[in-house]
């Protein structure tokens, strides 16, 4: 990652992880996370298509989740 992530980005994340049919597709935080390598556009089906988080998008999650833990 390049670059400090901005709250509502780190907010679409967990969005994302959640409720990825719940994202607009021309949301502006997403497109920051696209650029960063952290969403993926994938096609659901023929006519539809919906973000998912990458590897690296899913390692950050994660590595908020154990920050959690270790408070």
């Amino acid at each position: 990652m390049k670059r400090l992530l901005s709250p509502h980005e780190i907010a679409m994340l967990f969005v994302l992880l959640t409720s990825p049919t719940a994202v607009e597709l021309s949301d502006p935080d997403v497109a920051g996370l696209q650029r960063e390598r952290l969403v993926e556009l994938v096609t659901t089906t023929i006519d539809a298509a919906e973000f998912k988080l990458t590897s690296e998008g899913a390692e950050l999650i994660r590595r908020f989740g154990s920050m959690r833990d270790d408070g």
